[in-house]
């Protein structure tokens, strides 16, 4: 295996690997030249943005809304630990991750708005719940490390 220098970029590095199911199968999908190029339908757009919209609004918030109970403040710990300062700084990024996730979530739908997109009346895709499951799964897992 290759290995990578310190000048050159992931992308590079992730280019120059040798795969059996080389990145251009999900780099150059025809769905993503499609969406580049502007010829999607208004449909399959609706259905693309409304998958994420679930995904953004259940599963990620699910996710990242269980971390916080996970970490573990005991009063053995004093004030100003280690511990107990990494704790603090785990429960405040989590906090603005889920801050972020009402920001995606309207992302979604101002651009929805903006084109015209109708994002009800879709059914949610097999792979966008069994998404979310294992999203939750995760999440709840009851280990901050693992999620």
């Amino acid at each position: 295996m290759a290995t990578m220098s310190t000048s050159e970029s992931l992308t590079s590095r992730l280019v120059r690997l040798s795969t059996v199911r080389p990145y251009t199968a999900a780099t150059e999908h025809p769905f993503l030249a499609a969406a580049g190029n502007g010829r999607l339908s208004k449909d399959l757009l609706s259905v693309f943005f409304l998958q994420g919209r679930l995904y953004a609004a259940n599963a990620y918030l699910k996710f990242i809304g269980c971390l916080p109970a996970s970490a573990s403040f005991s009063s053995l710990d004093g004030t100003g630990c280690d511990r107990e300062n990494c704790n603090q700084r785990v429960v405040a990024v989590l906090g603005g991750a889920l801050q972020n996730v009402i920001r995606e979530v309207n992302f979604f739908q101002d651009v929805a708005k903006k084109y015209e997109l109708q994002l009800s009346g879709w059914r949610e895709r097999r792979i966008t719940r069994d998404y979310t499951a294992e999203m939750g799964r995760a999440g709840a897992s009851g280990k901050l490390e693992d999620g």
